[in-house]
């Protein structure tokens, strides 16, 4: 447990699976990064650390966010009182029960598959992992979801990760709202 705690892509590369529908036999794979995936957790930490905010193109398949959830999980687990947000034009991409297209099922996949020893004492998956909130009572971190218009709105967090912020209707608004609510 202690080994994994300042190594993010060592811990993503050892335990986190990923899902895949179209693979006909196991459709759960263990995620082995690819040297860009790497780099892009890394820029991910350098963000963070150094308080910048960043902006990544994605590709299909590129697995980009399986990693950010995946990041965020492993801060979860490890840092008192951290906050991740996460936020998309329609709500059912960020969280939609039993959709693996949906980031927080991704996450929920992510936190099943894991050794239980990663978990905290009295975790369980109905209580303390919510449609668009995960919660760790034993250090208080948080991983929340928002949708619209309404993404930024909701308090204050560590890191945000916008997924398809091209296709926003009114990305100034969420914008106003995020400078308030992040640095990252």
């Amino acid at each position: 447990f202690e080994y994994y705690r300042d190594k993010p892509v060592d811990f993503i590369n050892d335990w986190v699976i990923t899902f895949d529908p179209r693979l006909k036999d196991n459709k759960f794979i263990p995620m082995i990064l690819f040297p860009r995936q790497i780099e892009f957790l890394n820029w991910i930490e350098d963000r963070y650390r150094n308080n910048e905010n960043g902006i990544c193109e994605k590709s299909r398949d590129s697995g980009m966010s399986w990693l950010a959830m995946a990041w965020s999980i492993h801060k979860w687990i490890y840092e008192d009182g951290f906050s991740a947000g996460f936020g998309s034009r329609k709500a059912d991409f960020v969280d939609k029960l039993g959709n693996p297209s949906s980031i927080f099922e991704k996450g929920r996949m992510l936190i099943r598959y894991l050794p239980k020893f990663f978990l905290f004492d009295g975790f369980k998956e109905d209580t303390h992992l919510n449609y668009m909130r995960f919660v760790n009572t034993s250090n208080g971190a948080t991983i929340t979801g928002e949708s619209g218009d309404n993404i930024g709105r909701g308090g204050r967090t560590s890191i945000y990760f916008k997924d398809e912020s091209a296709f926003y209707e009114r990305p100034e608004m969420i914008e106003a709202s995020l400078v308030a609510n992040t640095e990252v």
